[in-house]
């Protein structure tokens, strides 16, 4: 059964496949000021190429939370953390496409929603994503604020628009592995029912940082990031994560790093938890209070994204 997920994709002819170093000298808010989109003429931000996959799996839960879940609740909501402006071009073979936001506000599911809220530190990729919400006529239901993550009080004035009698679906799309786990701590709090789905940059920024992180005293602003994150002051001063550093030893390092973040997740009472590799890059991890949420999630992850069908983990 094909389950292609219809982004609005099309070759962008103008795009000029910049290299890394390129890619630093035009970027402005993670925006690309060569090119606009071919398809309403406003910015769009490069992205690599596993940036389909990504997408894929928001949506497919998405979709299948929404229809699910819409009919048990008083309200579905869905909070989306680092939005960014909507539209994407992948930078390996030119195609723009829709990104997570504008994905799940195309979804044929999305009006059972009672509320969709967009929040990004760019006031920029908030304006520009709000004239794609309009032109969608999504606006009744969606919405894109302006929201610190590193703030948690600010993200919690926002979310206090939502109604405590819903479930909530929160998606946080870092690039790094940088929002504070106070950060998580307040929202879930704030929102008492919701299901999250976290993008956790392993394959790069920990793949990159974490050894000099633990082993060298200059790199402590790495270090206080990623306790942060992980919610557990000490993480890099323990004798086995100083042992795996030592060693080189990236994939323990990135195991042990997820699982300390899947047990502080289990301590706000996330026990259902499941992680999915996009590419070799960036872990999407899936985390619930109810075992039906890991159901869904489950299901949704019977297709993968290459169409293919995808064994349980």
């Amino acid at each position: 059964m094909n389950q292609t997920l219809d982004l609005r994709q099309s070759n962008h002819p103008k795009c000029q496949r910049c290299d890394r170093s390129a890619r630093f000298d035009i970027d402005t808010d993670g925006l690309c000021t060569k090119i606009i989109s071919t398809r309403d003429a406003l910015p769009v931000r490069c992205v690599g190429e596993w940036a389909y996959e990504k997408i894929y799996r928001l949506v497919q839960y998405f979709g299948i939370f929404a229809r699910g879940m819409s009919k048990k609740w008083n309200g579905l909501n869905y909070v989306e953390i680092c939005s960014g402006p909507g539209r994407c071009i992948t930078r390996n073979d030119r195609t723009e496409m829709d990104g997570t936001a504008l994905g799940v506000i195309c979804s044929p599911q999305f009006p059972k929603l009672r509320k969709g809220i967009f929040i990004d530190a760019s006031p920029r990729v908030v304006d520009i994503l709000n004239q794609r919400i309009k032109a969608l006529g999504a606006s009744h239901i969606a919405e894109a604020i302006v929201g610190d993550y590193t703030d948690d009080q600010g993200i919690c004035r926002i979310l206090s628009r939502l109604s405590g009698s819903c479930l909530n679906l929160v998606f946080i799309d870092p690039t790094e592995c940088d929002v504070p786990f106070k950060t998580i701590q307040k929202i879930v709090a704030h929102l008492q029912n919701a299901d999250l789905l976290i993008n956790v940059a392993l394959g790069t920024d920990v793949t990159r940082n974490i050894v000099p992180a633990i082993l060298s005293p200059s790199h402590i602003t790495s270090k206080t990031k990623y306790e942060n994150f992980l919610g557990v002051p000490g993480f890099c001063n323990q004798p086995d994560v100083i042992e795996l550093a030592n060693l080189s030893d990236h994939d323990d390092l990135r195991r042990k790093f997820i699982d300390t973040y899947s047990q502080s997740l289990r301590g706000e009472g996330y026990e259902y938890t499941d992680v999915r590799y996009v590419k070799h890059y960036y872990y999407l991890l899936f985390a619930s209070r109810n075992a039906k949420g890991l159901e869904f999630w489950n299901k949704s992850c019977a297709i993968a994204p290459d169409n293919q069908r995808e064994l349980s983990w």
